[in-house]
């Protein structure tokens, strides 16, 4: 995989503990603080062992599966009834803006053959519409429901849709064979944009729509 530019992978870890400072502020748990680190560590290990590398198919899938399912089953457990409860709801919304500048570090990466030209704007990944959504609708999302319910769609769609562009992207054999393929998941730091960016995007999304079905008061 061709390298990214030095500055864009510190702005891209620097986006990382952006994400993961909000949720454990928010949890406000020791359990969950060392439950995300060896989380993630586990999830490191992994990458740095190459076993997906080795394998793409059906291990880069099930790899990015896993992540999706311990993902959600976080959401709907008691810790995303704590959260939904803990953080508010345009602390939640505003959450999603770092989709913004994670979508410029991916232009970078388009320009620099790290990643190719389908995981940007002028390809199909049109995620940087959530991120300036999430930033316009946040000041209004405490007051009017309807604006984070707008957030909250729009975001979580365009979540569907980079994922899909994503496992298109990679060497899979039913993938659209892009030339360079899509390899951040066999790399560090750029694989934790799987469990912390979309990861943390998802988790986002499912624990605001179980806030905005909360009773109001």
């Amino acid at each position: 995989m061709p390298p990214a530019s030095p500055l864009s992978l510190v702005v891209f870890v620097l986006i990382c503990l952006g994400v993961l400072a909000f949720y454990v502020w928010q949890a406000r748990s020791l359990a969950f603080t060392l439950g995300l680190a060896l989380w993630l560590g586990a999830f490191a290990a992994v990458v740095a062992s190459g076993w997906a590398a080795r394998q793409p198919m059906p291990r880069m899938m099930l790899l990015f599966a896993g992540v999706n399912l311990v993902t959600i089953a976080a959401a709907c457990s008691p810790l995303g009834a704590r959260l939904a409860t803990n953080a508010s709801i345009t602390a939640l919304v505003a959450l999603q803006s770092f989709r913004l500048p994670l979508e410029l570090v991916l232009h970078d990466w388009v320009g620099s053959g790290t990643i190719p030209p389908t995981m940007t704007w002028t390809g199909q990944n049109w995620d940087i519409l959530s991120g300036l959504a999430a930033l316009l609708l946040a000041p209004l999302a405490g007051r009017a429901r309807a604006a984070a319910w707008l957030a909250n769609a729009l975001g979580f769609a365009l979540l569907l849709n980079v994922m899909r562009v994503a496992v298109l992207s990679s060497p899979l054999p039913f993938a659209w064979g892009q030339d360079p393929p899509l390899l951040l998941i066999f790399y560090l730091p750029h694989a934790f944009i799987v469990p912390v960016c979309v990861g943390g995007a998802l988790f986002g999304h499912l624990v605001l729509t179980r806030a905005l079905l909360r009773p109001r008061g």
